[in-house]
């Protein structure tokens, strides 16, 4: 395919990522949900909805040769089981949202509140998705860190991107707390998971219009799960050494990942 017609495809998909929300938002997510009076149940059926439609919207750049989505055989042991926990995972693109959602079973997003404030605020409200305050205040962090323990309270499981944002271009951001401490107030497990965007595509500054040439292979590896038994008191040295797992997984050298990080 020749480079040119491929970044016109890839640029007609974002616009029809934002026509697939809008959908799932006032069409598809309010007819799998009408009727049903208890919130948990409601939250569970749109989730359901979210998955099957992110499936279709990955099948639909595969079949255009744009990303080819690697989906695991199966879900963590841990979300198989239907037990809470705390999904974490690196954030190399902007579409690995869609990805992790389509991977993973009636899983609850701890989005910026910008997301769950915006056009598709009223979907990911009905599927029980979460807004975290933009402000680091210890007032916000402390209203951030509530909605997820009352999330996991209700048996919901959660996924979090901890470094807050998308991924430096070949780097990582440091890990912020919020997620880890959440699993320790709880007691659950923390399911550990790595994607792969290769080549890059949407990561943090990385121009719409900057498409490799080839297909973009969307993958997820996962770490061995930390068990609640495994869990400290306090959520400091559990987020640097699983940040240093996350390193070494992705092949980062620390000192220069920083550098970048910083940047």
């Amino acid at each position: 395919m020749p480079h040119a017609l491929r970044v016109l495809i890839v640029g007609m998909f974002y616009v029809g990522f934002g026509v697939f929300g809008l959908l799932l938002t006032l069409v598809f997510v309010p007819l799998a949900v009408a009727g049903v009076r208890d919130r948990e149940t409601r939250i569970a059926r749109g989730q359901d909805v979210v998955q099957r439609w992110s499936r279709r919207y990955f099948d639909w750049l595969q079949r255009l040769g744009i990303a080819r989505p690697h989906w695991p055989s199966r879900p963590p042991a841990m979300l198989a089981q239907g037990r809470p926990a705390v999904v974490i995972a690196n954030h190399p693109s902007l579409l690995d949202v869609v990805f992790l959602m389509g991977a993973l079973p009636r899983i609850t997003y701890v989005a910026k509140e910008a997301w769950v404030n915006g056009p598709l605020g009223r979907m990911l409200r009905t599927c029980g998705h979460i807004g975290l305050p933009a402000s680091r205040s210890p007032a916000d962090g402390a209203i951030a860190l509530q909605r997820m323990i009352d999330a996991l309270r209700a048996g919901r499981t959660l996924l979090v991107f901890p470094e807050g944002t998308r991924s430096p271009m070949h780097g990582l951001y440091p890990f912020q707390r919020g997620a880890f401490e959440a699993a320790i107030r709880v007691g659950v497990p923390i399911v550990r998971l790595v994607v792969g965007v290769e080549p890059s595509m949407l990561r943090k500054h990385q121009p719409w219009y900057d498409v490799s040439r080839r297909i973009v292979d969307f993958t997820v590896e996962e770490l061995p799960t930390i068990e609640p038994s495994e869990l400290p008191a306090r959520g400091r040295q559990l987020v640097a050494r699983v940040e240093s797992d996350y390193r070494q997984a992705l092949g980062l050298d620390s000192a220069e990942a920083s550098r970048e990080a910083a940047q």
